[in-house]
């Protein structure tokens, strides 16, 4: 994407409690911090044996801003990392942060401006300018299941993943829909559509011959199934370690994801709810699907 280009998108800088800033869409706020607690403070993605080494080749699927590949960038060397992000305003706001970041001489980073998906072609997507990280290939589940994580929250959730945060809310708890559902729904009806290219994981594999992926990180907001569904069989093997976010819309397929994956070589297969411990297969909440394969001689 040429400079101005990207300078005729909307952007606002924000600083993060470590001191780094980056660019999101001038309403993206709240979800510019949610991102900075899941990815640099609670690592959501690097749990339950899932380990990034130097040098390592890294798929990010639903890159965001940059957030993952921005957390690594400074703890690690010679990285290979693909970032896709379909949305054009978010993928410009990805491109920049990781342009703009001093360490980016140290790494090899490739911004792919697509979605994964079942079969190479084209999608819409709906994006949410107070929500990025919720933009979706699937509006209908989002728009359903969005205002339900409120319902179906727990103050255990708010307690195991912030403390003080928990206790500073919960006076709030028991009104929280009534406090946070108008904000939710605003969110909801702010949408706005854009066409996106899709390919398949195998297809960009095989086009930039990639021999191995340590990791494959997919966080796609609904479409997960339809990237594990354009992985071919002889690319799994090449695949170390997976973290993959389901959806509400998707959790009654977990059972067959775990089994997959343990069929398919991967020695560890955990699953955690997106607020920390076991994942409530009937709740509106997401969770997340750890897998390492055990490398041997």
């Amino acid at each position: 994407m040429d400079i101005e280009t990207q300078e005729a998108i909307p952007m606002k800088l924000f600083r993060l409690p470590n001191g780094l800033s980056v660019w999101n869409g001038p309403q993206s706020g709240t979800d510019t911090r949610t991102l900075y607690r899941e990815i640099f403070e609670g690592h959501c993605y690097e749990k339950h044996g899932i380990a990034v080494r130097d040098g390592d080749i890294i798929f990010d699927v639903g890159a965001n801003i940059g957030m993952f590949a921005l957390s690594l960038l400074k703890r690690f060397r010679g990285l290979q990392m693909y970032c896709l992000e379909p949305v054009p305003s978010t993928y410009a706001c990805m491109v920049r942060n990781v342009t703009e970041s001093p360490l980016r001489a140290s790494h090899e980073i490739t911004p792919l401006k697509l979605a994964f998906g079942r079969a190479d072609g084209e999608s819409t997507i709906e994006f949410f300018p107070e929500a990025p990280s919720n933009s979706t290939l699937f509006s209908a589940a989002k728009h359903r299941d969005f205002g339900r994580i409120l319902e179906d929250m727990r103050f255990a959730d708010l307690w195991r993943t912030k403390k003080s945060r928990a206790i500073m809310f919960l006076p709030f708890f028991p009104f929280r829909r009534w406090l946070l559902g108008p904000w939710f729904d605003r969110i909801m009806a702010g949408g706005v559509s854009f066409p996106c290219k899709v390919r398949t994981l195998s297809s960009i594999v095989s086009e930039h011959r990639i021999d191995r992926i340590d990791l494959l990180k997919i966080d796609v907001e609904g479409a997960e199934m339809d990237v594990l569904a354009g992985i071919e069989n002889l690319h799994w093997p090449l695949i170390r370690q997976l973290a993959l976010e389901i959806e509400p819309a998707n959790k009654q397929n977990l059972p067959a994801v775990v089994q997959r994956l343990r069929s398919l070589g991967f020695d560890t297969v955990e699953v955690e709810s997106l607020f920390g411990g076991v994942c409530n297969p009937n709740d509106a909440v997401a969770c997340t699907v750890y897998a390492v394969r055990t490398l041997r001689n």
